[in-house]
Order: C-alpha cells, then sequence, then structure tokens
C-alpha cells in the first residue's frame, strides 16, 4: 500500500533515544530539548527557538502570548488546518477568513487589505502543503498597519521565501513535528526574533510549581504543561540533522510528478514559484470538476494508492457557520479538486513513476 506520508526513523534517532533514556532525563528538563530549540533557531535564522508539546500546543499558547483579547480580529487563511481557527476562536479572537490568491495555495494579500480593520490585530498565513506565501507584500501590510504577521509553517519546515526561510519573516512563527517534515511522534516549537515573546511563550507552557516559595507570587496568568519531552526532542534532533537530505527526496519527487501530469487530460497542477523553495510535504493535483471524486478514490485504493481530498476551506465548515454564507472562490475551488497523492520520503523512484502513471490512467479512464 502507498500511503500518503510515512515518517522515516533511522539509526541515530534511536542512538539519541538511547542516550536520552539511559541518561535518565525523559521529561522537558533534559538536555536534547536545549539542543534541539538551539540547532533549529540556527537553521530557520532566527534567534529564539521555543519547543512545545505539539503544532496544537503553539496555536493554542499563541492568542495568550500575544495578548489577543475577546473581539480582537485574526485574519486567517481559509483553506487550511482546523487547529489554527479553533484555537484562536477558544481565545475570544473573531475569525475573518480571507480567500486564497488566484491559482495558488497561500492567502490573497489583495483580500487581507479589504478585511483589515481597527481591530485587526493578527494576519496569519499558512504556508500549505509546504509552499511559501507572499511574505514581502503581507510583511509590508502587517508593518504599515502595526499588525502581528504570524506564519504557520506546520507543513513547511525548511521552505525558502526567496533566500529567506519561512518562519524567519513573521513575529510569531509555529511547526508541527506530528509526522511531517519532521516527525517526532508529537512535538512542535515557535520561532521568533523577539525575546519578550519567547520568554512570555515559554513562562505560559510551563505549569508553575506552587510548592517552590520563589515561583509563588510570579504566576499571574494561567499556565498549564505544554512542553516537549526530552525524547521528544531526541527523535526531533535526529530528524532535523537529515531535514535538508530528506528535502532533496521531496523535491526529486516532484520532478517526477510533474513530468508525468503535465497535459495530462483531467489532471490540472499548480506549479512551484521559481523564486521560492517548495519541501513538498504533499504533492497535490487537481481533478477536472467532471471527475467523480468518490470513483477515483475507489480506483485509487483498488491499486493499493492512497489518496485524499484536500482540505475543506474553513468558512464552510459546520462549527463556522455564521461564515457558510461567504463566498471565497479561489479556496472554494480548491477545495473541490483538490486531492492528496502519496509523498513520503520512502518512496523510491520507481514508486513515484508506478503511481504517477496509474493516476493518470484511472483519471482518463473516469473522464
Amino acid at each position: 500500500m502507498f500511503e500518503l506520508d510515512e515518517p522515516y526513523v533511522g539509526k541515530e534517532e534511536l542512538n539519541y533515544l538511547k542516550e536520552a533514556i539511559e541518561s535518565g532525563w525523559i521529561s522537558a528538563m533534559g538536555p536534547f530539548v536545549k539542543k534541539f530549540e538551539e540547532k533549529f533557531a540556527e537553521y530557520i535564522g532566527v534567534k529564539y527557538a521555543v519547543s512545545c508539546a505539539s503544532g496544537t500546543s503553539a496555536t493554542s499558547l499563541l492568542c495568550p502570548t500575544l495578548k489577543i483579547k475577546p473581539g480582537d480580529e485574526v485574519i486567517l487563511q481559509s483553506l487550511t488546518f482546523t487547529a489554527d481557527a479553533w484555537a484562536m476562536h477558544q481565545a475570544g479572537a473573531k475569525i475573518i477568513f480571507a480567500d486564497c490568491a488566484k491559482d495558488t495555495f497561500s492567502i490573497d494579500p489583495d483580500d487581507v487589505r479589504k478585511k483589515i480593520s481597527k481591530k485587526t490585530k493578527i494576519i496569519s498565513p499558512t504556508h500549505l502543503y509546504g509552499r511559501p506565501s507572499k511574505m514581502d507584500e503581507l510583511r509590508e501590510i502587517c508593518d504599515q498597519n502595526s499588525i502581528y504577521l504570524i506564519e504557520d509553517c506546520c507543513q513547511a519546515i525548511g521552505s525558502k521565501y526567496k533566500d529567506k526561510m519561512v518562519g524567519s519573516m513573521g513575529d510569531f512563527n509555529f511547526y508541527s513535528f506530528h509526522n511531517k517534515l519532521i516527525a517526532s511522534g508529537e512535538g512542535g516549537m515557535i520561532t521568533t526574533n523577539d525575546k519578550n515573546l519567547a520568554e512570555r511563550f515559554d513562562k505560559l507552557k510551563n505549569p508553575p510549581a506552587v510548592n517552590r516559595p520563589e515561583e509563588r507570587d510570579g504566576f499571574t496568568e494561567i499556565s498549564m504543561n505544554h512542553r516537549l519531552s526530552n525524547l521528544h526532542a531526541a527523535v526531533g534532533l535526529a530528524q532535523l540533522e537529515r531535514l535538508e537530505q530528506n528535502i532533496k527526496k521531496k523535491i526529486r519527487m516532484a520532478e517526477i510528478y510533474d513530468k508525468i501530469f503535465e497535459n495530462a487530460d483531467g489532471i490540472n497542477l499548480i506549479k512551484e514559484d521559481e523564486e521560492n523553495r517548495t519541501v513538498w510535504w504533499r504533492y497535490t493535483i487537481l481533478l477536472d470538476p467532471k471527475i467523480n471524486v468518490n470513483k477515483f478514490k475507489q480506483k485509487a485504493l483498488e491499486n493499493k494508492i492512497v489518496v485524499r481530498e484536500g482540505y475543506l476551506p474553513l468558512h464552510k465548515h459546520p462549527f463556522f457557520k455564521e461564515h457558510n454564507n461567504l463566498h471565497l472562490p479561489n479556496s472554494e475551488r480548491l477545495g473541490r479538486e483538490a486531492i492528496d497523492i502519496p509523498s513520503s520520503f520512502k518512496l523510491k523512484e520507481d514508486e513515484i513513476i508506478l503511481i504517477g502513471q496509474t493516476l493518470k490512467k484511472i483519471v482518463k479512464n473516469l473522464l
């Protein structure tokens, strides 16, 4: 069976994990946590990287870290993972959904401009599938309006916008290590160049030890355990050390798929912007609207190929029913037509060719 994603765990992960266990430090106090944070900050090119339990932990603490109040507005890409919007909604923020730019998976700066108000505190692009957003325009918009720029880098570790790593341009940026380009089982990270934000996030992810006299008067806000364990950090560090090697495999995968699907009947592609580096967490095709998606999925599965629909735009999600009448045409089109196909590091070139040619044939027969 060709799965969408398969994490690779090698000898270095096992060596680091053994070292962590034998040290006796398996909690968040172990030395691999600090090593992972330091190496991650160096890789992204920022002053501070602070680990946490998951990407969802990072989003949950985002609004408290930035002191977002109920009623403050957050402009969020509608075509993204649900956790982003849920965490901000839970904090009391008012979600304002923005469309993708035409023929991209990235938030549209022009639509963002239309939706800014005096209450806007955050603009948050998602580097969906590892494709960088239009960061120059978004950075300019935020600077002009004194708004926080928050990069969702969960699917894009190692992606570059022009010559800059994603996660180095926003004010506060977050990552997930749950079966992403770094797969440590569970885990997350935030990056920033703002010392105050880094320290505040670190404080909020640590519960107070009320039995310590020096801490009893130091906590005036709720803080809970969102820490990364030494064991997860050990695996994450080993994965980080091999990340560039794995990114090369992803880029080669995309090159093969691009060639197979070029001019294929019933299949459209959104090509990579040549100025940027896409890390292809998922390779995604767009099916002709005439194709029955359920039949396509069934035929793919009969050939031992797992495929999955792309994201339902969040403004169409039942949870956000007050937004269901909003019309965001580019996001809605991608929600209908996007299909994720196997994109694992572990795929061999002949397997990628077999998958691509098989899916191409299935689509042609279904037209």
